[in-house]
């Protein structure tokens, strides 16, 4: 996943080992994975398919619940894109949606995920594989790879976010405090005079219709075709 966070080694922090890369890497212990089957997959299996010890896997993932967790992300993130010997979307932005739409589903079904990403865990070599798929399908359409990989940043970030809004409205509800509740009793304690443009627009500040943050993201196509000299996409109503 894109992060803007710059990492600046501490002073006196040990430089990188050179020397032979790792035999097996995170993509080898996801695919290895995917290939025995999560529902029943072992971290055991997984050493014995690789050739390696269970120590090894665990410079990569902590548990078997981590590694199916970041399995099945990358099932469902490969799941929705065309495949490669498939013809070419009708437009450049079903490709985009297709991600968009698996990336909030995963991390709204998979909170954990939030974690993953927040600890550096959802890195390049988790995305590398689909990324190259996403910028295939987008190049027929006229995207350079520099302009596929500023696409997918952007819709990562909108559905990353919607997911994370989805899932505290979620939480709320389990809590027994509904956004609409703590919004009307957020603002009674307030002087009925006070915030007079936040009143006004309470319904929409609590309107948790899943679907709203799909409006955002066709604003945001709309907007990135504009910038490309092309029409605006028509999306459903």
């Amino acid at each position: 996943m894109p992060t803007s966070a710059l990492r600046i080694p501490a002073e006196g922090a040990a430089s990188p080992r050179v020397g032979r890369p790792p035999r097996v890497q995170a993509p080898d212990i996801i695919a290895a994975a995917i290939e025995i089957g999560l529902d029943k997959v072992t971290l055991k299996q997984v050493a014995d398919r690789l050739g390696v010890g269970i120590a090894t896997l665990y410079r990569h993932v902590r548990n078997r619940d981590e590694l199916v967790r970041l399995a099945a992300f990358r099932v469902a993130l490969t799941s929705r894109l065309p495949r490669r010997d498939a013809e070419p979307a009708g437009h450049w932005t079903t490709v985009a949606i297709g991600y968009a739409e698996t990336l909030f589903e995963s991390f709204a079904r998979e909170p954990q995920l939030v974690y993953e990403l927040m600890k550096g865990r959802l890195g390049p070599d988790v995305e590398i594989d689909f990324l190259e798929q996403f910028l295939a399908a987008l190049e027929p359409h006229g995207f350079t790879p520099a302009q596929g990989v500023q696409l997918h940043h952007a819709v990562a970030m909108l559905a990353i976010g919607a997911a994370v809004g989805a899932t505290s409205v979620v939480a709320a509800v389990d809590a027994g405090l509904p956004q609409d509740a703590a919004m009307r009793r957020a603002l009674a304690e307030r002087g009925r005079h006070e915030l007079p443009r936040v009143r006004s627009a309470r319904d929409v500040y609590v309107n948790t219709d899943p679907s709203q943050w799909l409006r955002a993201l066709h604003d945001l196509l709309r907007g990135i075709a504009l910038s490309r000299g092309e029409p605006p996409p028509d999306f459903p109503a």
